[in-house]
């Protein structure tokens, strides 16, 4: 009832009680993938309840907490769910989200050869991304370090915050194949997405060319939490992202990734986010690690190319960054969180997937300045709850 609460909170009910018009609320719970769920419930309420205007919102303020409190919030409804099957104390243990998603992580390892090298490679590309976005977690948190003359702001920003990957494998460990710079950056945060008809921004005349709209959608389900044996996981029982993904290109038309201009994939841990490239299609089944290597390479020959043009002497606004500014040309270089996901963005909870949307519509709009895709036209978001256990999935295009 948290949408009720809140529009009871803020007088909303008071004021359209003199018949101006009815308030509607939706309170939307399927984790992480919650936002995206939202989104289309709210394209559902105007395309059948006749509305005209419906607001997003979420919020959460998990990064100020102790971790005490945040433990106990995350690990609070597995414990249940263990206690309720009657299951032994060690076959859930804390911190329970973590566990569970090392789980995924052994299955795909030990099924597909996945490597923990891959895995960390994500950190560094998502930290790339989110050097360039001013508002990043990551940045907001060196934007006081001194600045080199010889950069400009946006390359001091970018070799000031970049994870690099010997950064990650340096990182403690919080589970077997999980260290902590592989984890979501618990934050405080909110985003509102306001969803309009197409009536509503004709009579307004806020109607026009490059505005972005939903194209199609998609949600699954599976089980909330893994079996203690990763031998006993299997592709079709955690299959809720790649099924969201089909319907959701069904819905938009039999599209496939390669209609995609940026991908917005929700990323709490390397694996969610290398068994979401595998389900968009940007790789095959088994082969998102190699993927995220590949794109690592690429981003690592350009630093490399660019550090050696430092060194020649020649002059800096000429050979500065030519390598780096090639591969942000290229619409195939990872266009994948551009504003740097759970990793490296920041991760309030269950809000993040909003990111995903609100990145999606700057890039859709040309607004994603230092970070744009080129030729942006279409855009795929997605959010994941529990354990690989609720998948919603939505597209964007401009219009």
């Amino acid at each position: 009832m948290e949408a009720h609460y809140q529009a009871t909170a803020l007088g909303l009910f008071r004021e359209t009680s003199l018949g101006q018009r009815p308030l509607r609320c939706r309170t939307i719970d399927t984790g992480g993938a919650g936002p995206i769920s939202a989104l289309m419930e709210a394209e559902r309420m105007i395309q059948s309840e006749g509305l005209e205007c419906v607001a997003v919102v979420a919020a959460d303020t998990v990064g100020s907490w102790s971790s005490e409190e945040f433990l106990a919030r995350a690990d609070g409804i597995f414990f249940k769910l263990r206690d309720e099957l009657g299951q032994p104390e060690d076959c859930v243990q804390s911190p329970a989200i973590p566990f569970g998603y090392d789980r995924i992580t052994q299955h795909q390892m030990q099924r597909y050869g996945l490597r923990r090298e891959q895995l960390q490679m994500s950190v560094t590309l998502e930290s790339f991304h989110a050097s360039l976005h001013p508002k990043s977690l990551q940045s907001q948190k060196t934007e006081e370090r001194q600045q080199d003359p010889h950069l400009s702001a946006t390359e001091s920003r970018f070799y000031s915050q970049f994870t690099t990957l010997e950064k990650v494998q340096a990182s403690p460990s919080i589970t077997p194949n999980i260290s902590l710079l592989e984890c979501a950056r618990r934050a405080d945060g909110a985003a509102c997405l306001i969803l309009a008809s197409n009536r509503f921004l004709l009579r307004r005349n806020m109607w026009g060319p490059g505005i972005p709209v939903i194209i199609g959608g998609g949600a699954f389900a599976g089980p909330l939490y893994p079996p203690e044996n990763p031998a006993d996981i299997t592709d079709s029982l955690y299959a809720s992202c790649r099924q969201a993904m089909e319907r959701a290109y069904a819905s938009a038309g039999n599209l496939s990734a390669k209609d995609i201009h940026f991908f917005g994939l929700y990323d709490c841990f390397p694996i969610c986010l290398v068994r979401a490239i595998e389900a968009c299609g940007l790789a095959s089944p088994g082969k998102g690690g190699e993927y995220l290597q590949s794109q690592y390479e690429r981003l690592m020959d350009a630093i490399e190319r660019d550090g050696k043009n430092l060194n020649t002497g020649d002059d800096p606004k000429h050979s500065r960054h030519s390598a780096i500014d090639e591969l942000l040309s290229d619409p195939c270089f990872f266009p994948i969180n551009t504003h740097g996901g759970l990793l490296c963005f920041g991760a309030p909870w269950e809000v993040p997937a909003m990111y995903n949307v609100v990145e999606a519509v700057k890039q859709l709009r040309g607004q994603a300045e230092g970070r744009q895709i080129p030729d942006c036209r279409r855009a795929l978001v997605f959010g994941n709850g529990g354990v690989l256990s609720a998948s919603a999935v939505a597209i964007l295009a401009r219009s």
